[in-house]
């Protein structure tokens, strides 16, 4: 990063700190608006928000025995969020970005990677997917009353997937709003429509809410590939990345007195931006359908607690059409019968399905101690698995139409794209049961030891969870914290708690792959976590808090000598620091940064075709920033007419993987890329409301100064990453009825 960079990153760091100071006056009221629920929170709620997610009971961010953060609904239209990827940057420790092979939403919570590691609910439910990185963006956000989320592990409530995280999505119910309908258009032809409705009367509450999103994507250049110094694979590189897509959703909230049902449809089609090999290609279609619907019933128990009986059922459609060589290749002399523009293709597809239900109870069985437990069923299967491909993609021989086709060279098959499904299919067909009981005692000390001096609250959670799986074993995983409050301004938080994800299904099922293939052996992976964080109320609106993290992740799945084996150990480290100052709920700031230290542990040894031997000692992982933050203010002008927001985030430099590997008999750097440099994404959005009843006007900015910025490919072909859009606005228009 050059000086003037440096300087100019500087400056911006400084305007902020002065904008933010300006910009909220300590003498705002907090004004009376009856348009959302979260207008009627006091000052002090808006800061220390009741929340579900840290124990399944309501209980305060300060009392929950977690590392919690709270983004309201407000909030995100506020910023103009256009998904979920927009919401995730503003929240500490969490590092979203786009990912490669296939299109989907990759993650690192706290430096380790967190694709399949962190468990998303909406609403409370589960979404039983392993494809869930696919849906993350394409989520609505226009339905969201607000997001609450854990940064630590979850297992010992959530079970299998809260391995670093727990993210909720609650969404907007019966009589939160008026009927309410939108429009949304901004760069590369993006066009957004959704409508909300809202119904109340008597016992009866309904929600509905529908959008549809189509863009042609961004068309940033790719400038190399994994094809682009071979002699045998053609490559387009450099050339445009593909990003076109669309998407709709449905999702709905119905309750009648204590029963209620919740659901969501979705139907996505796009392109992958590089192909399944990291091959640029522009022939690549994927789409997904994904829904789910639970029924529940909650009773009050005596005034003491809760009785939830639910059940639900979660579907996904798989299907993709991978080009995963172009047509060049194809063409070119080793690979024989290809016609003309035809290159590699392979399409597999599968169906997945979960059923489940679950009772659970909380229940005060005296003053001061509380308890919850549950049991659950869940029965996974995959189904439909089928493959179609113009080639033999297995690797080894292959019989079609009794004619064997070698792995390689590769081989036109004369009818063009053919089902191989009984002799080469990609994934076997498979199910799991899942049975879980899991018990948490919340032990209030202050009141049943009737402690006084020095003590505002103190709070003992204990917690335990038992997962049997019928493919992979159990796992247990405990939960322990303590959270103390000497005065009504300063409160500390000591926490453990272990977690585990298990294998996928590709993991544990995957064959007829040259890469890798499933190992039915393979065991969860498995984390240990120990936080503690220490807030502080500098006055009714300013709330500070520091937290301190290490994490300790073993038996790592990782693809080995052809299969999936648990051979990966890492280990993160780190502080994350947050300032948020609250006047009303247009009127607010915050700051916040996290530093992260980051080293895979394995100590894997490594031998030369020659017999030298070097063993790995902790080595730094890569792709990753050691620091990142964000700043962000908003303000109301001309009595709540208008709303401004502006917001900051810095990305430090994403240096690369030290890990080792012989050329030859040379020792060398496995990755030897450049690091992926640092940047500055500043973002803006001005909402006009009420100058005419009912109607409502925003337009947003993004990536304001125009910074290149990538996002991390561990595929070393892929030289300088995936590129993102420069400066990109947006513009919505919606009336409330």
């Amino acid at each position: 990063m050059n000086y003037n960079a440096s300087k100019k990153r500087t400056g911006l760091f400084t305007i902020f700190g002065l904008l933010l100071l300006s910009m909220l006056s300590p003498t705002a009221e907090a004004r009376d608006n009856t348009d959302d629920v979260l207008a009627e929170l006091s000052l002090g709620d808006l800061l220390n928000m009741e929340i579900y997610v840290a124990t399944k009971t309501a209980m305060t961010i300060e009392e929950a025995p977690s590392i919690v953060s709270v983004i309201t609904g407000d909030e995100i239209k506020n910023m103009g969020a256009r998904s979920l990827m927009d919401v995730a940057r503003i929240i500490p420790g969490f590092d979203f970005y786009r990912g490669s092979a296939v299109y989907y939403s990759a993650s690192y919570i706290r430096g380790m990677s967190a694709v399949g590691k962190y468990k998303l609910l909406m609403n409370g439910h589960g979404m039983n997917s392993e494809a869930m990185g696919i849906f993350f963006d394409k989520f609505p956000v226009g339905n969201i009353r607000k997001i609450e989320i854990i940064r630590g592990p979850g297992s010992a409530l959530y079970g299998a997937g809260a391995y670093l995280g727990v993210i909720n999505i609650i969404t907007k119910g019966g009589g939160d709003e008026s009927f309410r309908i939108s429009f949304e258009g901004g760069s590369y032809n993006s066009l957004k429509s959704y409508a909300e409705f809202t119904y109340e009367k008597d016992h009866l509450k309904a929600y509905l809410f529908a959008d549809y999103y189509d863009t042609d994507g961004y068309d940033g250049i790719v400038e190399s590939d994994t094809a682009t110094n071979s002699t045998v694979i053609a490559s387009h590189a450099p050339n445009e990345l593909t990003e076109s897509g669309n998407h709709g959703n449905i999702q709905t909230n119905i309750s009648y007195k204590n029963f209620y049902f919740t659901g969501l449809f979705q139907n996505m089609n796009y392109e992958d931006p590089i192909g399944i090999a990291n091959a640029l290609t522009d022939r690549n279609k994927c789409g997904d359908i994904f829904a789910f619907g639970e029924i529940g019933y909650k009773l009050p128990i005596k005034d003491r607690g809760h009785l939830l009986v639910k059940g639900y059922y979660d579907y996904h459609n798989f299907k993709r059409e991978y080009e995963i060589f172009s047509y060049e290749t194809g063409e070119m002399d080793m690979h024989t019968g290809f016609p003309p523009g035809e290159g590699l293709f392979g399409n597999p597809v599968y169906k997945n399905s979960v059923s489940g239900g679950e009772i659970a109870a909380d229940y005060e069985i005296l003053s001061g101690i509380n308890l919850v437990s549950g049991f659950s069923y869940e029965y996974w299967k995959v189904f439909d698995v089928e493959h179609h491909a113009n080639f033999n993609p297995t690797g080894n021989i292959l019989e079609v139409n009794e004619v064997e086709y070698p792995g390689s060279p590769y081989q036109y098959f004369p009818g063009g794209m053919t089902d191989i499904s009984d002799k080469g299919n990609w994934l076997e067909e498979a199910d799991r049961s899942i049975m879980a009981f899991y018990i948490q005692g919340i032990f209030d000390l202050k009141e049943l030891f009737s402690l006084e001096k020095g003590v505002k609250g103190l709070t003992l959670t204990t917690g335990l969870r038992y997962d049997h799986y019928d493919d992979v074993g159990s796992s247990t995983n405990p939960r322990l914290g303590l959270v103390y409050a000497p005065t009504e301004k300063l409160w500390f938080k000591g926490l453990y708690g272990t977690a585990f994800r298990a294998p996928s299904w590709s993991e544990m099922y995957a064959k007829n792959n040259p890469a890798s293939v499933g190992n039915g052996d393979v065991e969860p992976e498995n984390v240990r976590v120990l936080e503690f964080l220490m807030g502080y109320h500098f006055t009714e609106n300013i709330q500070s808090s520091v937290t301190l993290f290490h994490i300790l992740a073993e038996d790592l799945i990782k693809g080995s000598q052809g299969t999936f084996k648990n051979v990966g150990e890492f280990e993160s480290q780190g502080v994350e620091t947050e300032i948020k100052l609250v006047y009303d709920r247009f009127r607010y700031a915050y700051i916040n940064a996290t530093y992260q230290d980051i080293m895979n542990t394995t100590h894997k040894t490594i031998e030369s075709n020659g017999g030298q031997v070097f063993t790995h000692g902790d080595f730094f992982s890569g792709n990753v920033p050691n620091f990142y933050g964000s700043i962000g203010v908003n303000r109301d002008f001309f009595d709540e007419q208008v709303i401004a927001n502006l917001s900051l985030s810095y990305m430090a430099e994403r240096k690369r993987s030290e890990e080792k590997v012989w050329i030859g008999e040379e020792l060398t750097d496995k990755d030897k890329r450049d690091a992926i440099d640092a940047y500055i994404l500043l973002n803006t959005s001005f909402t006009f409301r009420n100058y005419i009843k009912g109607w409502e006007f925003q337009i947003s900015g993004f990536n304001l100064l125009g910074d290149d910025h990538r996002d991390p490919i561990a595929i070393v072909g892929v030289k300088n990453d995936l590129p993102r859009p420069g400066r990109t606005f947006t513009g919505r228009i919606s009336y409330a009825f």
